[in-house]
């Protein structure tokens, strides 16, 4: 009995804290053509700059995941609204670097461009 009790706890906490994700909105696009593929997916609210170039905030604990062809890019927000990015698998960063900045301003160019307007509506 103790271990089932155990168990329980553990069960609903690893709900709990999995469900800070699926309380927020979350929205995938797929598309494969002209030899790319471009997966998009992200949780809660993404805003962009002006230029829709960068992400200006994600909502707290949101996140976005952004994949073409072989490349991959995250970007997470934590319970503050704090950046990290994390390119190819690599480890988690403030910054990018050039090249970082430059598949960034592609994902983001290819969100605004499957729907995700620049201000995050």
């Amino acid at each position: 009995m103790k271990k089932a009790h155990i168990t329980m706890v553990a069960l609903v906490f690893i709900i709990s804290v999995t469900a800070c994700k699926f309380g927020k909105r979350h929205t995938t696009i797929m598309e494969n053509g002209n030899g790319n593929t471009v997966k998009i997916e992200y949780w809660g609210q993404t805003y962009f700059n002006a230029e829709g170039t960068a992400i200006k905030s994600i909502s707290p604990n949101g996140s976005v995941k952004y994949t073409r062809d072989d490349k991959t890019l995250i970007a997470e927000s934590d319970y503050r609204g704090k950046i990290t990015y994390e390119l190819n698998d690599g480890e988690k960063q403030t910054t990018l670097d050039e090249s970082g900045k430059e598949f960034l301003a592609q994902a983001v160019k290819d969100m605004i461009r499957h729907g995700h307007n620049a201000d995050g509506r």
